[in-house]
This record gives C-alpha cells, structure tokens and sequence, in this order.
C-alpha cells in the first residue's frame, strides 16, 4: 500500500507539472485568443472589455493559480472556438478517441503477439520474414500517408469501407457508455453496429500499425530469450507439449516486457489519434486539438493535454500494479 500511495501522489506531482508546463506554453505562443473570443473586427473597446472577462489582464502568476485552482475542481475553462465548458467538449469526445484507440490496440495485441511467439520459435520460417516486413513497414511509413492509402485501397478501389467518419446511421437510443460499438450492440441494433464497424475498422488498422512492429519486436526478443533457458531445456527432455512450452511457459516469462510495451505503446497509440483522427475525419480528442491549436484555443488546448497526461499516468500506475500479479518476485509492499 505504501508503494501504491507514492505512485500515486508521483503522478499527481507529474500531472500538476504538465499543467504548469502547458499553461506557460501556450500562453507564450504568438497569437490573441482574445480577438478569436470577441469576433471578426472587433473595436479597441471590445478587445478590453473581453481581456478582462477572461482574466488575461492579469498577471501571469494570477492566472496560472487561479488555473491550477479550478483545474483541481474539474473545470478546464470555456473553449474560445465553440464558447462550451471544456469539460463537456472533452467528455464528448474522449469515448470516440477511446473506443479507437482500444481497439487498435486490441489489433496489435491479437495479431502481433501471435506472429512474434512464431517468429521467435522458427528464426528462418516465412512467418518470421512476415514478421521482420510487418514490423519495419510500420515504424518506417508515416501514419497519415498509410491512413490515406488504405483509403484510397479499401474505400475507393475495392469499395468496401466508408472513406470518413464514424457512422451513417443515426445514434443508438439508449448510449449508456458513449463507446458506439457497444452501445449499439448491447442494444440490439446489429444494423447500426455493423455500420459503426465498418467506419472505425479502417483508423483503427491505421493506428495499430504505428505499434505493431513494436509489439512483435518486443515478444519475439522475449520469447527468443526465454527459450534459451535451462527450464525449456527441460521441459523438453521431459516430454512436454512444444506448444505448450512455447504458450505457457516461454510466454507466461515474456509477459513483464510485453505489458511494459504495451502501456507505453497505448500512450503512444493516444497521440498518434492527433492524424489519424484528422485523415478519417474521427471526432475525437485528436480532431478536437488540431482545430484547437488551429484556433489559438487556449483552455481547449491545455484541456486536451491534461486528459492525455491524465490518462498516460494512470496506465503507468496500473502498469505497476499488474507486475506483482504476473511475476510474485517482484513486491509493491
């Protein structure tokens, strides 16, 4: 519990510093949010008048503690562009930025591990030249260019997929979690499942191939490690299954690596949505901060950070829970 509580109060030490970070960027950076608060020619009168509604007559000092005060209360501020709460901006959309970044991970999981397990096992199979290709052609190619040819391959050669965006049906009635898959799925609305599937399968390929190869990579050193040692030398000698050896025992040992990878690649997958998101036309938190940043919108801007690093510490410290569980040699107490 100790360890748990230091981890904890780590991270808030963490988040306050990016917020201070973020507000002193962002607020150094050239450009008035005020005139993109008042309009289009706006009077010198005007431009006063909003200066101190805001608050940016103030000093500096001032606005940063009274920031950092209503930011420890959940208010982010009210967005300049669409003159909503931040908070209500980002709640919106953080469950379409969710739900596609889940599953693009889910995709490097489901896929990656597998290969990686199978290249390790047979260095010079096909399976491991897949592997090696897969893994250098996601590092190397940009993720908006590969986004845009998957589009023009699967939307407009082949016809198969949507182009944009995240339905062409209407809403489910009821949407108890804000996760379109599920929502219309536990509602029985196959047709509008189908057709949310079908608009988020294309950025979440794209998205998960910016991590693939660091997954694969990642199992397959570990695996080739773990199948070095004297306990897979003797379970061989002692007849055990080779699948066996390869998918309990190699892998099980494999795991502490590939959860570590796996939480820094979730991190990773969370700012590449900034692309992705523009290229699909996905209304997430990553659409959300490029209009934003476009706009010199500064409390949308320092919002969105917040809920990136937020997020980011949180995955960290559920990292450093779950190593106990897989390995009992390694103690939080």
């Amino acid at each position: 519990m100790p360890y748990i509580l230091k981890r904890i109060f780590f991270s808030i030490f963490v988040i306050a510093a990016i917020a201070i970070i973020t507000f002193v960027i962002v607020r150094i950076l050239p450009g008035d949010p005020v005139a993109m608060w008042v309009g289009d020619r706006p009077t010198q009168e005007q431009l006063e008048r909003a200066r101190v509604e805001l608050g940016y007559d103030q000093p500096i000092y001032l606005q940063l503690g009274k920031y950092l005060f209503n930011l420890a209360q959940g208010d982010f501020g009210t967005s300049l562009r669409t003159r909503r709460p931040v908070s209500s901006e980002l709640g919106k959309r953080f469950a379409a930025t969710f739900e596609l970044t889940t599953l693009a991970m889910a995709f490097c999981l489901i896929f990656g591990v597998p290969l990686g397990v199978l290249a390790a096992n047979a260095p010079g199979h096909w399976l491991s030249k897949v592997e090696k290709y897969f893994s250098l052609s996601g590092i190397a190619i940009p993720i908006f260019w590969l986004g845009m040819l998957l589009q023009m391959f699967f939307a407009g050669a082949l016809d198969w997929l949507p182009l944009q965006g995240q339905r062409a049906l209407p809403l489910p009635a009821h949407q108890p979690t804000g996760l379109l898959l599920l929502d219309t799925l536990f509602s029985g609305e196959f047709d509008k499942f189908h057709d949310a599937l079908q608009h988020i399968f294309l950025p979440a390929l794209t998205l998960s191939m910016a991590c693939f190869g660091l997954i694969t990579r990642t199992v397959r050193n570990a695996i080739s490690q773990a199948l070095s040692q004297d306990y897979i030398r003797t379970a061989h000698a002692f007849g055990v299954a080779p699948r066996r050896i390869l998918f309990v025992h190699a892998l099980k040992n494999a795991m502490i690596p590939l959860v570590t990878i796996s939480g820094l690649a979730y991190g990773y997958l969370l700012g590449g949505t900034f692309l992705v998101e523009r290229v699909f036309d996905w209304q997430g938190l990553g659409q959300f901060a490029v209009l934003s940043i476009l706009a010199n919108d500064l409390p949308a801007v320092t919002g969105v950070a917040m809920i990136y690093a937020l997020v980011y510490s949180v995955i960290n410290l559920a990292l450093d829970i779950v190593y106990s569980r897989l390995d009992p040699r390694i103690s939080i107490s």
